[in-house]
């Protein structure tokens, strides 16, 4: 009998586990299914209820960086920027957005300095590496 309970019990627990676990990740794709039809306030909730269920999750929070830069809330754009390249450093969007807030906030030597991590790391973005140099020399003068 107390093999039988115990079965139950350890069923129940990887029922409730995986239950929750599918949970966290339907959270993420709400708000990107949100995110994609530009309901950016529904879209934020979810990402930030996945963020409870999942704090290292860095594209809810890049995400959430996107949707900041919408509101034009620079402020909380680069918090969310920090906390996506805190989790990964080598995150190139991350990186290639904090360049173009940098730029837009007239910080042209964190620019340059981001740029270079930039140049580093990039793979899928590489072709707008000299446009933000363009950009940073231009604005600069």
């Amino acid at each position: 009998m107390k093999k039988y309970l115990n079965f139950f019990v350890l069923l129940f627990l990887f029922n409730l586990v995986s239950s929750s676990y599918a949970a966290n990740f339907d959270y993420f794709n709400q708000g990107i299914k949100f995110f994609n039809q530009n309901d950016y306030k529904e879209a934020k909730y979810y990402f930030e209820k996945d963020i409870v269920f999942n704090t290292k999750n860095e594209k809810s929070y890049l995400y959430l960086s996107k949707i900041s830069a919408i509101n034009k809330d620079n402020s909380q754009q680069k918090n969310y920027l920090d906390t996506v390249l805190v989790l990964n450093p080598k995150n190139e969007e991350a990186l290639y957005l904090k360049i173009l807030l940098n730029i837009d906030e007239g910080d042209f030597k964190k620019a340059q300095e981001t740029n270079l991590i930039f140049g580093k790391v990039c793979k899928d973005l590489c072709s707008k590496k000299n446009d933000l140099s363009k950009m940073i020399i231009i604005d600069k003068k």
